[in-house]
């Protein structure tokens, strides 16, 4: 008598193990409803932004939130704030770092990074352009000559003396000059768009941003230029000189 095969599809060991099996599976890919949607960011900044300067040259920072809306993992390439004032670009600023958290003020250096679906990343970071080539060789050699000079009147002062040592004018109005070179923050209304680029260019992202800067604001910032002369705001600082703005989306 011929033994009685019993079909695959009968089986309910085989199903039993085929369903098992095709949930391990499923429980290793993304949600069903990530499957069919690209790759989309979304971006959010806090209502308040932080202008300064280093010797003219111009600082921001926001708090940026950065998140995740769509259906593929992102990385983040690259963060850059352009800033407009009466139609014309005076600037374009790179996230250069950020703070590790709003508790640390430690900063860390940027570099790309990835995010999943519905992840996001939020940080405080900073915005600035590096000297030049050329600019840092100027201020490195006008620094360098008013540090001379400091040590040099400091070696013949009294040892007790508090007061601050005066730099010579002739070496600090170069710094004024550098100053009124790179210095942006001049009264007016400026437009701040905040760019990020990734490695799907769909998944690019731009924001608008309005702002405005008062004279108070102005004259804020250009304080700083007033102490030069004691090297104040050059290789050292007694204080922040940072401005606090309010911002609106565009």
């Amino acid at each position: 008598m011929e033994a009685v095969t019993t079909p695959l599809y009968s089986n309910w060991s085989f199903w039993a193990v085929f369903i098992a099996a095709i949930a391990v599976i499923l429980s290793q890919c993304p949600p069903v409803r990530f499957w069919f949607k690209k790759a989309k960011l979304d971006i959010e900044i806090y209502s308040k932004i932080s202008i300064t300067h280093k010797v003219g040259n111009p600082n921001l920072q926001i708090h940026l939130i950065v998140n995740n809306i769509g259906g593929r993992k992102v990385r983040v390439k690259g963060i850059t704030a352009s800033i407009k004032k009466d139609g014309k670009l005076v600037a374009t600023l790179p996230a250069q770092n950020y703070l590790e958290s709003q508790n640390n003020q430690n900063t860390l250096l940027f570099t790309p990074f990835s995010l999943n679906p519905s992840e996001e990343w939020a940080h405080i970071i900073n915005l600035l352009n590096f000297f030049n080539r050329e600019d840092e060789q100027e201020y490195r050699g006008l620094e360098a000559k008013i540090l001379a000079n400091y040590r040099s009147k400091k070696e013949n002062s009294k040892q007790e003396s508090q007061d601050l040592i005066e730099i010579d004018e002739v070496l600090v109005q170069p710094f004024h000059d550098f100053f009124n070179k790179h210095f942006i923050w001049s009264t007016g209304e400026y437009l701040l768009t905040v760019n990020i680029n990734t490695d799907y260019k769909s998944a690019d992202i731009s924001k608008d941003y309005r702002f405005t800067i008062f004279e108070s604001h102005t004259a804020q910032l250009k304080e700083i230029t007033d102490k030069y002369k004691f090297g104040d705001g050059i290789w050292w600082n007694s204080a922040l000189s940072n401005v606090i703005i309010d911002i609106k989306e565009a």
